[in-house]
């Protein structure tokens, strides 16, 4: 084995696999594997290309199947012909077929932090400039804390699709995430918090906007009350039209072919 796939692609590809599904595995690209056939149709693999190895480990470790390690020598075949391997190539294709598999470190948890580092910054702004580290924060964070809660919020709702669209087709099982989110959330209760959310931001929005015509269309002196309310307002529309595209999402179907 080349020097950069020993020590470079092999452990970092391995690592990862390991942070995102918890195999606890040494080689995730070890050719040599012996399954069950319960096991191989539990798995359900799909893939056809070099992803079959990683995608095996994967639905092995999402199913908690029982995963062994036996030491193994490797020896050269002889053959003289050119390695069929590319490197960078090859690499990221397992690297975005585990990304793939895995919707909340794609998408959740970077959603999660953009959204709360945004939002906090509105909030702690909303009321006026603050001083950090010796110089006036003001409404320009502010905006950029706006673009942090539109755009961590957008990120998790297409990690919810991308969790949903995964399981449908039996990229990873189900598990208890989505059994809890359906059983808590539905259409009705989704249309009811964002329109709530959208209310509030009209209802500062329009608060501002008179405040305008009370200083006779002067220099507009409220932008910190004007981002809070479009921001809010933005999110409620997300929210609102989420519910009905989810609630298609979780509609149960029957097979009546068969």
């Amino acid at each position: 084995m080349p020097w950069l796939h020993r020590y470079v692609g092999n452990p970092i590809l391995t690592g990862i696999l390991n942070i995102f599904f918890r195999s606890g595995i040494s080689d995730a690209h070890c050719g040599m594997r012996a399954f069950t056939k319960t096991a191989y149709q539990k798995m359900a693999l799909q893939t056809a290309g070099m992803e079959f190895a990683s995608e095996m480990v994967i639905k092995a470790a999402l199913l908690d199947l029982k995963i062994t390690e036996i030491p193994i020598t490797l020896y050269p075949d002889g053959r003289s012909g050119a390695p069929h391997l590319r490197s960078f190539r090859d690499g990221w294709r397992h690297l975005r077929f585990m990304l793939l598999h895995s919707p909340s470190y794609l998408y959740l948890w970077p959603g999660f932090f953009l959204f709360i580092t945004g939002l906090a910054a509105m909030i702690l702004l909303l009321p006026g400039p603050i001083k950090l580290g010796g110089r006036l924060v003001d409404a320009h964070i502010m905006v950029l804390g706006s673009l942090f809660t539109i755009l961590g919020y957008q990120i998790i709702l297409l990690g919810i699709y991308a969790r949903i669209y995964a399981v449908t087709q039996n990229f990873i099982p189900q598990g208890e995430f989505l059994n809890k989110m359906f059983r808590i959330f539905n259409l009705e209760r989704g249309l009811a918090v964002g329109f709530a959310i959208f209310l509030a931001g009209l209802f500062l929005g329009v608060y501002t906007f008179i405040q305008w015509i009370h200083s006779n269309f002067g220099p507009f002196s409220e932008v910190r009350f004007a981002l809070f309310a479009s921001t809010l307002m933005i999110i409620g529309a997300q929210t609102v039209f989420s519910s009905f595209f989810l609630s298609m999402l979780g509609i149960e179907r029957q097979d009546r072919q068969s």
